[in-house]
């Protein structure tokens, strides 16, 4: 067992179970360790943005950041259950392939897929794993990780972070992403997140030929997801 990952949870554990406003001394006392070695733990997650210091006194508290670690309330299998409608009604409305995608790392997956009757249409593979630069998908996911933007940032923007930033801001602010033949030629797509308490969970969106599935119908099927999820 790693010592400093054990004692990082202790001090964290400590907190939290004794009103999450507590002194340096207390700690070190329950922990079993010397104050500046407490100390120095405490910076560390002082600096990382999961613990802060009290404004009136010399006491720490965990910081909300903490809850960013916390499992989504709802699995997989609650959202696709939850979401299959709203896919197959999407697919309906639009006459185009509606589809829902869940982040693994830096790559996606299409867990649900429904496609329209007709004979030139966009077939997405389900349970693949894809990359996610130049996908309206994998901009949706970064706008809402700045993780996994920055891991992108130089690849996709040879180090422009103003523009990269920009774009992101705009997903947030307007709720969507776009893709112009970006990841494939011929393909255009739409991407919006599911977000639970403030969290994305998963990305729903549309994909469809260009030469019929142009600018002003992927703005309109924006419209029908926000109006779907409510």
């Amino acid at each position: 067992m790693i010592q400093s990952v054990k004692r990082t949870f202790e001090i964290l554990n400590y907190i939290a179970a004794n009103g999450n406003l507590v002194r340096l001394n207390d700690i070190a006392e329950a922990v079993g360790l010397q104050n500046t070695t407490v100390h120095n733990f405490l910076n560390t997650l002082k600096e990382l943005g999961y613990v802060e210091q009290d404004e009136r006194s010399p006491r720490y508290r965990i910081t909300p950041k903490i809850s960013e670690l916390y499992l989504p309330d709802k699995s997989l299998y609650q959202i696709k259950r939850e979401l299959k409608p709203l896919i197959e009604k999407l697919s309906a409305d639009t006459d185009e392939t509606a589809y829902l995608a869940v982040q693994l790392g830096s790559h996606f997956r299409y867990e649900y897929k429904c496609e329209p009757n007709k004979s030139v249409r966009i077939s997405l593979e389900l349970g693949r794993e894809f990359e996610m630069k130049h996908t309206a998908i994998g901009k949706v996911f970064m706008a809402y990780s700045p993780h996994l933007s920055r891991v992108f940032l130089e690849e996709m923007y040879d180090g422009n972070m103003a523009a990269f930033q920009e774009e992101l801001m705009g997903i947030r602010k307007n709720g969507y992403a776009l893709d112009f033949e970006e990841y494939e030629k011929e393909l255009n797509c739409v991407a919006m997140p599911y977000l639970c308490k403030g969290r994305i969970l998963a990305v729903i969106g549309v994909a469809g030929p260009t030469y019929r599935f142009h600018q002003e119908e992927m703005i309109k099927t924006c419209e029908r997801i926000k109006i779907l999820l409510g």
